[in-house]
């Protein structure tokens, strides 16, 4: 994830792109991500990506981003996820 000038790196097991997504958020730790807040990430789970689809990017494999707003019409973080089992 990019979010705030700061790029956060975790691993994650998914059966599908989106389980990722809230498997990935579930266990995000934010204490070291600045601008982030438990309430955010709270308001987050419970919207559970409803606007949100994974774009698979193109000339790759296995390779989808998409964009989430951490809080609501304000800061947006980019978050890419690679799957790394075929």
């Amino acid at each position: 994830m990019e979010y705030d000038g700061g790029f956060y790196i975790s691993q994650v097991y998914a059966t599908s792109e989106h389980e990722a997504m809230r498997v990935w958020l579930n266990a995000l730790d934010i204490k070291p991500i600045e601008n982030f807040s438990e309430k955010d990430r709270k308001r987050l789970i419970v919207e559970d990506f409803i606007n949100e689809d994974p774009i698979l990017i193109l000339g790759c494999k296995n390779i989808w981003n998409f964009g989430l707003r951490i809080r609501k019409n304000k800061m947006l973080a980019m978050i890419n996820i690679v799957r790394t089992v075929d």
